[in-house]
């Protein structure tokens, strides 16, 4: 089935696609339009905050992932933006000139966390954070799934109308 089938089969069901469809969503559409999708997504007033949605995708990823996602988030802080931050954990590590964070600190730092390192790095760099998002999203299509139903099916909307134009 085309792409555009599976999202129009999805969205006229109502109901939250099976892995294997979001499977295949990922595989077929392009990172712009995954990226771009994600991103209409995440600003969508429809959807949590951004700090719950990383935070959920933060919960559910792999090690590795998770240092990538902390890496995303704070690459365009400056110093010492995280000092007060999440318990400092993460202090020094703001800034692409910055030590990135490793895998071990990464498996140290906790949902709620997360979220103030998100709240952190809107505040600094809105609307740049979601943009680095939804990059993430593009780049690492099996985390969409942590999406959850309502964002997801946002995505999955705004992907369906941007292939109708």
């Amino acid at each position: 089935m085309a792409l555009f089938d599976v999202l129009q089969q999805i969205l006229n069901s109502a109901k939250a696609p099976e892995p294997q469809q979001i499977d295949q969503i990922t595989r077929e559409a392009s990172r712009d339009e995954l990226k771009s999708s994600v991103g209409e997504a995440l600003r969508s007033k429809e959807t949590p905050q951004l700090s719950q949605i990383v935070a959920d995708m933060f919960e559910r990823a792999s090690p590795q992932d998770r240092a990538d996602i902390l890496n995303t988030l704070v690459e365009k802080l400056g110093p010492g933006a995280l000092a007060g931050v999440a318990g400092g954990a993460l202090a020094g590590h703001e800034g692409p000139d910055s030590p990135v964070v490793t895998v071990d600190k990464a498996t140290t730092i906790t949902p709620e966390q997360v979220r103030d390192v998100v709240t952190t790095a809107r505040t600094a760099d809105e609307p740049g954070v979601f943009d680095r998002v939804s990059d993430f999203y593009a780049q690492h299509p099996d985390l969409v799934k942590t999406l959850g139903a309502g964002a997801l099916m946002i995505a999955l909307a705004r992907m369906k109308n941007s292939m109708m134009r």
